[in-house]
């Protein structure tokens, strides 16, 4: 036994799977705890009902993102594997995605302005709109997906960290109350930009690779390549952007905070078990057999339920801690929500290690509609029979079960585990 343990771990370095999950999961520790210092002083000094606006404006920015980025970054990654040691290859698989993601935010940009003219919603807020919406850039900036593709996540690490950090002080000393939260969201969205611009020199003086725009006709393939996981990608950002408004409707801005805190709560663990199929995605890729991949979904059973558990146990301690007693009613929400973490680390072992080898990608798109409509369909239904922010926590958490259900059924159907 201690000698398979020591080969699994020497095996582990030589693929640099295990550098790989330590730099992601250094990196999301970091994060976490940078957010868990930031956050509850914004919305103390903003207030729950004034902080509202920036994840219900977040909510609108993150359905742009999505269609920008088009989750080209799935099959982008599979192809630099591949092309490993091509530069001519990855040079152009860069520059499709560049210059595609650029045409994209064009015409993301246009229809954005036009919402900021004519929706009241967001012209009544538009200040703490835009300053949100200056993050999308970074979408087309920063090709994480390349750095995972070569191994090199200490490098998305680096980055990341040094622009987060050097945000905090700006945060500390500018948001003061209300009236400044659009600093809080221009310093996040500088943050994400300027570590674009620096992933963009790396890639180019380090690397060696000259990214450049293509001609539109050479991105048909791109686009047809990605179409799956971009309908995956916007109708599970659709779900979110639904959860968001859905809440800021019926019951205001100051639950739209309160739920926001309770997945701010069950993001920081989702951060660290979402590192694990991303580090694993590349060598896995070279050799996704079944009986492997049964053994990593038994694993992330285990660490999805433990995890799950723990979080439902010390939610309430630190939300008190952190955001105060006021901020208690977050808890049964945060509570809820921790089994999506369970549910998201098995449907993320189907839709990457069984539908993405055997190219079932219509599967990845058809689970998150099988999401989406679970989700609303309950919503719905539930706040008719009892209108409670609790009923809209568990939308969200029984569709993350429906995904799992049609995941197995799928894979079982198309006999491809």
């Amino acid at each position: 036994m201690r000698m398979t343990i020591r080969h699994t771990l020497q095996r582990l370095r030589e693929t640099k799977v295990l550098e790989n999950y330590s730099f992601m999961t250094a990196l999301n520790v970091v994060s976490a705890l940078i957010s868990f210092f930031i956050y509850p002083y914004v919305v103390y000094r903003t207030g729950k009902d004034a902080f509202g606006v920036y994840p219900y404006a977040l909510a609108y920015v993150l359905i742009f993102q999505t269609i920008i980025d088009f989750r080209f970054g799935t099959p982008s990654a599979k192809n630099i594997v591949l092309h490993r040691d091509d530069p001519a290859g990855k040079e152009y698989i860069l520059s499709q995605v560049f210059t595609a993601k650029s045409l994209l935010w064009t015409l993301c940009t246009l229809v954005f302005l036009t919402m900021l003219c004519w929706m009241p919603g967001i012209r009544d807020n538009r200040l703490i709109f835009i300053a949100t919406y200056l993050q999308t850039p970074a979408s087309v900036l920063f090709p994480t997906w390349y750095f995972q593709g070569i191994k090199q996540m200490r490098t998305v690490t680096y980055i990341n960290l040094t622009c987060k950090l050097l945000a905090v002080p700006i945060i500390l000393l500018c948001v003061r109350s209300a009236e400044t939260l659009w600093v809080y969201a221009f310093v996040n969205s500088m943050a994400l930009v300027i570590g674009g611009i620096v992933a963009m020199f790396i890639i180019r003086y380090r690397d060696g690779l000259h990214i450049r725009l293509l001609p539109i006709r050479t991105l048909g393939g791109l686009f047809h390549e990605g179409l799956p996981f971009f309908l995956t990608g916007i109708t599970e950002q659709l779900k979110e952007g639904f959860i968001t408004v859905l809440i800021r409707h019926a019951f205001g801005f100051g639950d739209v905070t309160l739920y926001d805190i309770a997945r701010k709560i069950v993001a920081i663990p989702m951060m660290f078990t979402s590192t694990i199929n991303d580090a694993l995605f590349p060598e896995v890729m070279t050799n996704p057999a079944p009986e492997r991949v049964r053994r990593i979904l038994r694993g992330e059973r285990f660490i999805g339920f433990t995890i799950s558990l723990i979080v439902t146990i010390f939610a309430y301690p630190v939300i008190w801690i952190l955001f105060g007693k006021e901020m208690l009613d977050a808890y049964p929400l945060a509570a809820i929500l921790s089994w999506t973490i369970y549910a998201y680390l098995l449907v993320s072992v189907h839709l990457d290690f069984i539908f993405v080898p055997n190219g079932k990608y219509y599967l990845v798109a058809q689970n998150q509609w099988v999401a989406l409509g679970s989700c609303i369909l309950i919503a719905v239904v539930g706040l008719l029979l009892y209108p409670h922010i609790i009923v809209v926590a568990l939308a969200a958490t029984l569709s993350g079960f429906a995904e799992i259900l049609f995941c197995r059924l799928a894979a079982r159907k198309k006999n491809i585990f």
